[in-house]
C-alpha cells in the first residue's frame, strides 16, 4: 500500500523535474528531499457558504524517511465545515478512487487545519476543503500548504489570493399555491398571511393558470404585486404591496450553484449582473418552463437576481433557487 501511496501522489508531482527531489537551494548545500505540488479542483466564482477544493501532495524518495503533519493555513478562517481530509487515495482498475488512511482526523484552530500521520508513508495526496465564510464575502482570500517530515525538513505551498464573490446564493425555495409571494431581499417565498407582515420586501408575485392570455399560454407567471391585473388573474394581491421590478426571461443558463443537475460549466458571476441590461424589460413573465430563468432588477435599483427553475408541477408549485446581487 506504501507503494500505492507513493505512486499516486507523484502523479501530481509529476509536472515537476525528478531532478527537484535532491535539488539544492541556492544559499545552502543542504538536499531537500520532500517535494509537494497543489490543484485547485472547483471551478467557477467563489461564493460564501460553498467549498473551495484542493488536493495538495507531498512526496520524498522511497525509504528516505516519512511524512509527519500537513498544515493549512488560510487566510481568512473558514467557516465551519471546513476540513483536510485523513485518507490519501489512489484509483483501483476499475477508475473508482479508493481511500487509503493516513492520518488522525483533521483539527482546525483559528485559519490552521492539519492532519497528522499515524502510518508510516513517505508520499500523499490529501483532499482541503475550506467553506467559504460570510467573512470573506467581497474579499480575497489565499492558502498556504506545508508537509513535514519526520526528520523536520519542511516544504510549503502558496496557492491563490482567490476572489470571493459579493452575491448571495439560495438554494430550493419551495412555491405552491400558498407559498407563493416572493422577496428577493430575503431569498425567500412567503404565504399571504405572512407577506401582509412584510409588504415592502415582497417584489414578486408567483401563480398557476391553465388558460390562453393573449393568444399565449398563461401557465407558470412571475409577476410584480403591481402588474396589469390580467397578469395576476384574480391572485389576492394586497394594495399594501407596491414594489416594482423589471423581468427578463431567459433559457440556457444552467447555473452550476443552484442545480444538482449535470455541471454545464456555466456560473453566474458578479460581473454578470454588474452589466446585465433591464431597462424597458417588463414587470411579468408568462409560461416559465423548468430550466428556464428570469434576470431581475428592482425597481429602486437596490437589487438585481437571477432566479433559476428546478422544478414546476402540472399544475401549481414547484422549486426555484436564486443568486442576488446588492448593487447599493
Amino acid at each position: 500500500m506504501k507503494n500505492i501511496l507513493v505512486k499516486t501522489a507523484l502523479v501530481l508531482l509529476a509536472g515537476l523535474s525528478a531532478a527537484t527531489f535532491t535539488a539544492c537551494s541556492d544559499d545552502s548545500d543542504e538536499v531537500r528531499l520532500l517535494n509537494n505540488k497543489c490543484l485547485k479542483r472547483t471551478v467557477g466564482p467563489n461564493v460564501v457558504g460553498n467549498e473551495i477544493y484542493f488536493v495538495y501532495a507531498m512526496a520524498m524518495p522511497y525509504d528516505s524517511g516519512s511524512l509527519k503533519k500537513c498544515t493549512v493555513t488560510a487566510s481568512i478562517a473558514g467557516a465551519e465545515g471546513t476540513w483536510l481530509e485523513n485518507h490519501s487515495y489512489h484509483t483501483n482498475s476499475s477508475g473508482i478512487d479508493v481511500p487509503v488512511h493516513v492520518g488522525l482526523p483533521s483539527e482546525t484552530e483559528g485559519r490552521e487545519t492539519s492532519v497528522t500521520f499515524d502510518v508510516d508513508t513517505c508520499a500523499a495526496s490529501l483532499r482541503y476543503y475550506y467553506v467559504i465564510p460570510e467573512e470573506a464575502r467581497g474579499k480575497q482570500v489565499s492558502f498556504k500548504f506545508t508537509a513535514e517530515a519526520a526528520s523536520g525538513e519542511t516544504i510549503s505551498m502558496e496557492m491563490g489570493p482567490y476572489d470571493i464573490c459579493r452575491q448571495y446564493l439560495k438554494r430550493d425555495i419551495t412555491l405552491s399555491k400558498s407559498r407563493c409571494y416572493i422577496s428577493i431581499e430575503d431569498m425567500e417565498a412567503y404565504t399571504l398571511a405572512e407577506a401582509e407582515e412584510m409588504p415592502d420586501k415582497i417584489d414578486l408575485v408567483y401563480l398557476w393558470r391553465n388558460k390562453i392570455n393573449q393568444g399565449v399560454d398563461f401557465g407558470h407567471v412571475f409577476a410584480s404585486p403591481v402588474a396589469d391585473a390580467e397578469w395576476l388573474d384574480n391572485l389576492t394581491v394586497p394594495e399594501t404591496m407596491t414594489r416594482d421590478v423589471r423581468l427578463r426571461k431567459e433559457w440556457g443558463i444552467i447555473d452550476g450553484h443552484l442545480t444538482d443537475e449535470p455541471d454545464y460549466g456555466t456560473y453566474i458571476d458578479d460581473i454578470d449582473f454588474e452589466t446585465i441590461r433591464l431597462e424597458g424589460m417588463p414587470n411579468y413573465c408568462v409560461n416559465m418552463k423548468e430550466q428556464g430563468g428570469m434576470w431581475i432588477e428592482t425597481a429602486d435599483g437596490r437589487y438585481r437576481a437571477y432566479i433559476y427553475i428546478n422544478s414546476l408541477k402540472s399544475t401549481s408549485g414547484g422549486v426555484i433557487s436564486m443568486k442576488r446581487y446588492n448593487m447599493q
